[in-house]
């Protein structure tokens, strides 16, 4: 069910309506409020700027996420076939001490 829930970013209010828990949605708007916060206290005032700059910094994130889990999966991916080969190599060790 979709609920209405109230956040305030860089001074301005906005009304999310989310399935989300409320708390987890605020916390994301207090994420981004302090992020475009910190990226205003170096010189950048406009709102405008410092969102379309927080939202590189953001994405940014997110794609270094997405290669770091690219390289969990296939390193998961891979190990059952590192385990085969270990187990035919153990296989033919066996055979050669028979």
């Amino acid at each position: 069910m979709s609920n209405p829930v109230h956040v305030t970013i860089y001074g301005q209010h906005f009304t999310v309506v989310t399935g989300e828990e409320p708390e987890r949605v605020e916390a994301l708007a207090t994420h981004v409020d302090s992020l475009m916060r910190d990226i205003a206290s170096r010189g950048v005032v406009d709102s405008n700027r410092a969102a379309m700059l927080a939202c590189l910094h953001l994405a940014d994130q997110v794609q270094s996420l997405q290669a770091q889990l690219a390289v969990h999966v296939e390193a998961v991916k891979a190990q059952p076939v590192q385990r085969q080969k270990l187990n035919d190599l153990l296989q033919l060790l066996d055979d050669e001490l028979k």
